[in-house]
């Protein structure tokens, strides 16, 4: 779940710094891909979700405190 609140959170900063035109979330998610062939879930649309999810929650310690109860209820 931080990992991906983090990647939603470099997207929100490239798309500031870029520009909501640049297609940062097309180019990450192959690279991603590309780099990480054997992993699942960086498809454009789920990256969306975690923009989504960053921008929601734009604070690290609320999301490390909500991964931190989930792992204490395992």
């Amino acid at each position: 779940m931080l990992l991906y609140w983090q990647i939603g959170r470099d997207i929100l900063q490239r798309q500031q710094q870029q520009g909501w035109g640049a297609k940062v979330i097309n180019r990450l998610a192959t690279d991603l891909q590309q780099a990480f062939p054997e992993m699942k879930g960086f498809s454009p649309r789920n990256l969306k979700y975690m923009r989504a999810f960053a921008k929601a929650y734009p604070d690290e310690q609320i999301v490390q405190q909500v991964v931190a109860q989930f792992l204490c209820g395992i």
